[in-house]
């Protein structure tokens, strides 16, 4: 797949107001796919989210003066933990989710990291056919991880 050019900015504290609606827009959605507890815990409020852009290489994809996609890169122990991975619903399926891991590829290789890694649910199958199409491979399942819910694991090595 050819991807558009699609233009990725780091995240800055004027983002957060944006970011938390997109969070609560995208994760209230799929409840029936993270349970309950796990999608309240997505949908963070302004303070975290500020938290997270304080501590995190945080990138996001704008249209028309909204962030209609995001993903948070914490660095940890040589590796780079890629969290909160969100697309719009309108703008699903545009390549803004695969530009986004591709960039967070980049920042680990600027920032010298070994590998990538990260946790999905079991019921975002889109998701995980984009991860193992981008070279991640499935290394291990956390069996009611976070609040009863399981994940499975992915990583890729650099």
């Amino acid at each position: 797949m050819n991807l558009p050019d699609i233009n990725i900015r780091r995240a800055v504290p004027d983002d957060v107001h944006k970011l938390a609606e997109l969070y609560d827009l995208v994760w209230s959605r799929e409840v029936h796919l993270l349970g309950e507890k796990l999608a309240a815990e997505r949908r963070a409020d302004i303070d975290t989210i500020r938290n997270w852009l304080e501590q995190d290489a945080y990138f996001v994809v704008e249209q028309k003066d909204c962030v209609v996609a995001a993903l948070g890169c914490e660095q940890r122990h040589g590796t780079l933990h890629l969290v909160h991975l969100v697309t719009h619903p309108d703008y699903r399926r545009s390549g803004y989710g695969e530009a986004l891991m591709r960039r967070a590829e980049q920042h680990a290789m600027e920032i010298g990291a070994v590998k990538l890694w990260f946790d999905t649910a079991p019921g975002l199958k889109a998701a995980q056919r984009l991860y193992e199409k981008l070279g991640y491979r499935m290394c291990g399942r956390l069996n009611r991880h976070y609040w009863g819910t399981d994940v499975i694991l992915y990583e890729k090595v650099l």
